[in-house]
């Protein structure tokens, strides 16, 4: 499958382009005047590079908003095109792992059922009133046998503070921990302009996974509800694009998962684990069933 078919690209602020894999991840090529930075590489399906290349010839710098696979997988068809490959310290020995076999097949497997299960929708749809939007459908899933996620070692190593000057515009490195040690954001004070990562997605929250801390989640949400942002450019779903109120839902959602003012249902996510689930307006957040009563995670008197 060529990136051509796998790939919804698309201006979405000035300057900045969506590459989404929809209904997976959703990357950002952010253009300077000196330099182009990519925040995250998505799955490794379809021609990355070439995407990238036919919007801009500028030097590319990497940036990965944590090391999960899913956020990392394209950095190999990268190698020889990016000036360097940049990562949170916190997470740069994850990124000398590549993804599992069985990690790879299980994806694959999700990825096919969540396709026949978008068709269906939009079959309904079709016949109703035309709710979804053929702009972002979910695509078809390629002959993923030699799929591969390789190993790339980071070249740079970022920290909370740390510039990444592009030429005329400068992005500044948030630490985010919370659905991974190593999550960051990148903030933009100038137009308020926030790359989220998966520290704010517009459908379900993975604070169930490991390494995934629901206090830390809160804190950094909370701090990103502290900003000025104009507009927040998410990590995972087909709505990727949200604004300083949905990142001050999300901060509150957080605080009262934190605090055991939710009554969660017991759920599974994707993969099959399970999780304790907490709906909120818009979005959930999926907390770890380990250490818990049967009364749910905040125990008795919930």
């Amino acid at each position: 499958m060529t990136g051509r078919r796998w790939f919804a690209v698309r201006e979405t602020a000035p300057g900045v382009y969506l590459i989404a894999e929809p209904g997976h991840v959703n990357s950002y090529l952010v253009l300077g005047d000196d330099l182009a930075l990519l925040y995250d590489t998505g799955m490794g399906i379809g021609d990355l590079a070439g995407e990238v290349r036919a919007l801009t010839s500028l030097p590319l710098l990497v940036v990965n908003s944590h090391h999960h696979y899913d956020h990392r997988g394209g950095n190999a068809s990268l190698v020889g095109v990016a000036r360097d490959f940049a990562v949170h310290a916190e997470g740069a020995d994850a990124h000398g792992s590549p993804a599992p076999r069985e990690w790879l097949e299980s994806y694959a497997h999700i990825a096919r059922g969540l396709r026949e299960k978008y068709q269906a929708l939009r079959a309904l749809d079709t016949e109703a009133f035309f709710l979804t939007d053929s702009r972002v459908e979910v695509r078809p899933v390629p002959e993923l046998r030699h799929w591969r996620i390789e190993a790339v070692r980071p070249t740079r190593l970022l920290h909370e503070g740390d510039t990444l000057d592009l030429g005329g515009r400068r992005l500044r490195v948030l630490h985010t921990p919370g659905h991974s040690p190593d999550g960051l954001c990148l903030w933009e004070a100038d137009s308020g302009l926030l790359l989220a990562g998966d520290t704010l997605i517009s459908g379900t929250f993975f604070a169930h996974v490991p390494g995934a801390d629901v206090p830390a989640f809160a804190d950094s949400t909370r701090r990103l509800a502290e900003l000025p942002v104009g507009t927040a450019l998410l990590g995972h779903n087909l709505r990727h694009r949200e604004s300083a109120g949905f990142v001050a839902d999300v901060a509150e959602a957080f605080a009262a998962v934190r605090d055991g003012r939710t009554r969660p249902v017991v759920a599974t996510d994707m993969f099959g684990t399970a999780a304790w689930r907490h709906d909120f307006d818009g979005f959930a957040v999926l907390t770890a069933v380990r250490a818990t009563t049967q009364e749910g995670p905040g125990g008795a008197g919930r």
